[in-house]
């Protein structure tokens, strides 16, 4: 076939820029243009696809700065001892006692039915405004309270809670009166398993191995192992301890992540505006005070929300200085008192394809160290494989490539954190 003549620079004329559109491009599918493709043109493709998801994972490290701690089984249980006090409360209004010169006066209250196991004879208690009574009967919910001598006892309203100071013991006395056991608490958690998998047919893959213009192979595996970091992360805060029927009729057992375990504790949750936080963060933070002097929390949010303390508190230079792997963050910290608080972006909870909208509103003030990463002994917390094709001897020609991990908490005494919504 003879070459093709063609008048350059006439319009229609099937060469020139207009028509030097390699198969499949943009410009020449639009309509509004329609000029001409040709072979003999290689699309220009940038190799290296862009990451455009979110890539705050601070959080993930700083939960995870604690080795896991191993169990045998899928299903494990913790203890945590109590105080070992607690305050008694009244349940009944009962009236004032005048003193009495030279003497005691005695005063019969009716506590609610939980406290009254916590208190026995000989037990000193601090009234609401500070005076004391030693406890000398206990009948049912009504305990005798005997007043110092030369003192009164003031009246009582249902509700009013009595501190146990002490207990008192006269010389030459020949019985015990103030018996009690250590109360535990027991508390359980599940764990949980995660996968996600590509499949690739035998063919096809070796032609985008063959062929292929970007690094879309690679990626795609990475992808599978960020989204599986994603899902961790997810569950690890928000995920309901429990059991779901998958597919096919299997059951799964799900962990209890770290918000739902201080709701179900009764942790401190605080709703506050912005012009009331500083007053709220401070009382709950001093009322959930159970760590040493001088101890650490780490408070959990996304930038919008943790920029209030750097508003509030002018403090943005401090930098914590955690172990090896939490200082390499140079996560700021606000101080209150003797306490330390570390702020730690938590971008990911503005996510909506991972958290509920609430969450962007969140703050999770946190006492790290009650907090424990959890897997099964024996079976790798993060592992990675394929499976085999027919080139090995099956009947399959395909590859599934896949990663799995399996996760759960040990949380001990959630009551030492809380939690704040911002509006």
């Amino acid at each position: 076939m003879s070459n093709i003549n063609y008048s350059p620079g006439i319009q229609n004329s099937p060469f020139g820029l207009l028509n030097a559109n390699p198969e499949g491009s943009f410009y020449s599918g639009d309509s509004a243009f329609s000029p001409l493709e040709t072979d003999l043109i290689q699309k220009a493709i940038r190799y290296q696809i862009f990451d455009a998801a979110p890539a705050q994972y601070n959080a993930l490290k700083v939960l995870f700065s604690k080795p896991y701690k191993e169990y045998g089984a899928t299903e494990f249980e913790y203890k945590e001892k109590t105080f070992g006090r607690s305050p008694i409360e009244a349940n009944a209004i009962t009236a004032a006692q005048a003193a009495v010169p030279g003497n005691f006066v005695t005063q019969t209250i009716t506590l609610t039915a939980a406290s009254v196991q916590y208190v026995t004879v000989d037990l000193i208690i601090v009234y609401p405004d500070g005076t004391k009574g030693v406890v000398t009967s206990i009948v049912g919910n009504d305990i005798t309270v005997n007043s110092i001598t030369n003192f009164g006892l003031p009246a009582v309203a249902v509700g009013d809670e009595f501190p146990v100071m002490s207990t008192i013991r006269g010389d030459g006395m020949n019985t015990f009166s103030n018996y009690e056991r250590l109360e535990v608490i027991t508390r359980y958690n599940y764990i949980q398993h995660f996968l996600r998998a590509r499949r690739w047919d035998r063919l096809e893959h070796q032609t985008y191995v063959n062929q292929g213009t970007t690094s879309y192979m690679n990626d795609d595996k990475e992808e599978k192992m960020k989204q599986l970091r994603v899902d961790l992360f997810n569950t690890m805060w928000n995920g309901e301890r429990g059991e779901y029927e998958i597919a096919n009729g299997y059951v799964a057992r799900a962990m209890g992540g770290i918000f739902p375990t201080m709701v179900n504790a009764g942790a401190a949750n605080v709703t506050t505006t912005t012009a009331g936080f500083k007053a709220s963060f401070e009382n709950t933070a001093f009322a959930t005070a159970f760590k040493q002097e001088g101890g650490t929390r780490f408070i959990y949010g996304t930038d919008q929300q943790l920029n209030l303390f750097s508003e509030i508190y002018k403090q943005p230079g401090l930098i914590y200085e955690g172990n090896d792997e939490v200082a390499k963050l140079r996560l700021k910290k606000v101080e209150l008192g003797s306490q330390n608080f570390v702020l730690v972006p938590t971008e990911l909870w503005r996510e909506e394809s991972c958290f509920e909208a609430s969450w962007a509103n969140r703050l999770i003030i946190l006492d790290q160290e009650t907090v424990s990463p959890v897997k099964m002994k024996g079976i790798p917390a993060l592992e990675m494989g394929q499976t085999d094709n027919m080139n090995k001897g099956t009947r399959e020609d395909y590859i599934d490539w896949w990663c799995r991990a399996q996760l759960s908490l040990e949380f001990n005494n959630p009551v030492s954190s809380f939690s704040m919504n911002v509006i």
